[in-house]
């Protein structure tokens, strides 16, 4: 038996018991023995649009629900990043080492690894609880509020099962367990008990309304765990194409759809998304694995709908759907495998990636450049960020690069104009992405570098013994290397 068919095994047992709802209710103590202390050590830049600076070590806290096989699970920002994971139970001193094995930042969850023997002995796990908890029921968040050592445990109550988004990615949509309770940092990661099971982990909170917070529900939960067992994380499926409703009649009669055909209209399909190699703008969708959808784009199952989105989120990456159409007055049939929509990585990305050279830094346009401090950034820039993908500006670049800094000096002092500006080429080439930016660099060193920038007239034209000296420059003043050929 190969090991990728044993881990499938082993976490196919491992739902199947985690989701069981035929456990008596554990005691007091072994509920409280399913949580654990997690400290995150790991360095961060002082400023992400500035990763050249220096690195310092910081230590961040949360807390997790134990699994079985000594794994525990938790939040994904508990531990991105972490160069070192260590692991406590509040009923024991022993920090136990522990391993990241599968991380999903579109679902905010972590999976940890403790190698350990011992730690089972201190620890216990609980089962899940299946559907939905009560609105207005009673929950026990349970967690290590600010790092404390001491296990701590809050009362809260469910008050709405809702689609919400996950802060995290700043992308994701998914269900979410709305609940009241007094959260504090470090509760991130813990778990929500009710009568012994566990109904969510808790993983932000509101920063509108006072005493809100937040858990990702076990469906979600089951999701990633399902998605893991054959070794590694894909995420979840995307329907990567927009739609609008099928009911103006004039729409059908001009496409030639059977005015009666209930579905959607196609309006854009993202490159390397799940449908993009069958589907076409203006196609009309009428089912998925036979299913019908309504001009709604609902899809009717067993006297259940469900919005087409949910649908396909809720199945796991690589499934097979069949999917029925309407083209220029034909029926068309044809099965796809699901996909992310894998444009939208883009906004996910936070990568500390740069090439320096002559005094200036360049990067790829990233979520960082928005979430720091700096003021300076101009309405090109953010145009061509948040519409990148909506506005089919990835036809011409996979990534847009910016001029991120300007290191003094006499040769940079007047462009300091350029700063956030983006490249539109480099001597004459359009540059698909960073690497492609320093290929050709590397390659005409030894001539002049020409750089022409989005909203500016003027390039910036670089001599090549210029550059040398101004590398030389900036290394000796600031001690930032540059890239060497």
């Amino acid at each position: 038996m190969n090991k990728l068919f044993k881990l499938s095994i082993l976490f196919f047992l491992l739902n199947y018991s985690l989701f069981a709802q035929a456990d008596p209710e554990p005691a007091v103590d072994s509920i409280f023995r399913s949580v654990v202390l997690i400290q995150n050590e790991g360095f961060n830049t002082e400023n992400k649009t500035q990763p050249w600076m220096k690195k310092n070590l910081s230590t961040g806290f949360g807390s997790g629900l134990v699994l079985p096989n000594q794994t525990i699970l938790t939040n994904a920002h508990v531990v991105r990043d972490a160069k070192r994971i260590l692991v406590k139970s509040s009923f024991t001193k022993k920090e136990y080492l522990a391993d990241v094995k599968y991380i999903g930042y579109d679902c905010d969850l972590a999976l940890l690894q403790v190698a350990d023997p011992d730690f089972s002995e201190q620890t216990n796990t609980l089962s899940f609880l299946e559907g939905i908890p009560n609105l207005g029921s009673d929950v026990l968040l349970l967690g290590f509020p600010n790092g404390n050592d001491s296990l701590s445990v809050e009362k809260g109550s469910i008050l709405r099962f809702e689609k919400n988004r996950y802060t995290y990615s700043g992308l994701d949509y998914r269900n979410v367990l709305k609940i009241n309770a007094n959260i504090q940092p470090g509760n991130s990661g813990g778990p929500a008990v009710q009568n012994g099971k566990v109904v969510g982990l808790v993983f932000q909170i509101s920063t509108l309304e006072p005493g809100i917070a937040y858990l990702i529900s076990n469906d979600i939960i089951r999701h990633f765990l399902e998605d893991i067992a054959d070794g590694k994380y894909d995420g979840f499926p995307n329907i990567g194409f927009t739609f609008q409703n099928g009911n103006p009649k004039s729409l059908k009669q001009a496409m030639k759809v059977p005015s009666n055909q209930m579905g959607i209209f196609v309006n854009r399909i993202y490159p390397s998304s799940t449908f993009s190699k069958v589907l076409k703008e203006k196609d009309f969708v009428i089912a998925l694995d036979n299913f019908p959808l309504s001009n709604d784009g609902e899809i009717s199952q067993a006297n259940k709908k469900e919005f087409i989105i949910d649908w396909i989120e809720n199945k796991q990456m690589n499934s097979k759907v069949a999917v029925s159409y309407y083209r220029a007055g034909k029926r068309f049939d044809a099965e796809v495998n699901l996909q992310k929509n894998y444009a939208l990585d883009l906004y996910r990305d936070s990568t500390e990636d740069y090439f320096l050279q002559a005094g200036f830094v360049f990067q790829p346009i990233t979520r960082s450049f928005f979430h720091s401090e700096d003021g300076e950034l101009d309405s090109s820039l953010k145009y061509h960020y948040s519409y990148f993908i909506q506005d089919l500006l990835y036809r011409y670049t996979t990534r847009d690069i910016v001029l991120s800094y300007t290191f003094n000096d006499p040769e940079t002092s007047k462009y300091k104009k350029y700063k956030y500006k983006v490249v539109e080429s480099i001597n004459g080439r359009v540059p698909k992405d960073l690497n492609e930016f320093k290929n050709i660099w590397k390659n005409e060193k030894k001539d002049f570098i020409v750089l022409r920038f989005r909203g500016m007239d003027l390039p910036i034209v670089l001599r090549p013994e210029s550059v040398y000296q101004m590398n030389q420059r900036v290394k000796k003043r600031y001690g930032a290397s540059y890239e060497e050929f």
